[in-house]
């Protein structure tokens, strides 16, 4: 596949002819969008949908309750905060730049937000 040819149409101009590629290819921005909604959408089925959801309540919960239950050095707790801020500034980048994914991002961290209190 990697030595196929690439389609050329020639579309007539003022200036004569002007080889014009096929737009049959999705730009890289349209590459990245429709990979982050692929990414973040819900499953279609319900088993899947199940496990995603109490996956994304439970596994917050355990990290929660592990971080307050366990003595960690000062060092490795601000390297963690320091984390989730970066989380925090992608999940506002995405929520910005792909609209689509607004409100399954916005329901995927109200649950590990649920699962952070509840494990707290």
């Amino acid at each position: 596949m990697a030595d196929e040819q690439k389609i050329i149409v020639e579309v007539p101009s003022d200036r004569g002819y002007s080889p014009v590629t096929s737009t049959a290819e999705l730009s890289k921005l349209e590459q990245f969008k429709k990979g982050w909604i692929n990414a973040i959408a819900l499953p279609d089925n319900l088993p899947d949908l199940a496990y995603t959801l109490a996956s994304t309540v439970a596994i917050p919960a355990l990290l929660s309750s592990c971080w307050v239950s366990i003595p960690f050095p000062g060092f490795i707790r601000l390297g963690v905060l320091g984390i989730l801020a970066i989380a925090g500034i992608i999940a506002l980048y995405l929520r910005q730049s792909v609209p689509e994914v607004k409100d399954v991002l916005l329901l995927r961290v109200g649950l590990v937000a649920v699962g952070v209190l509840l494990g707290i």
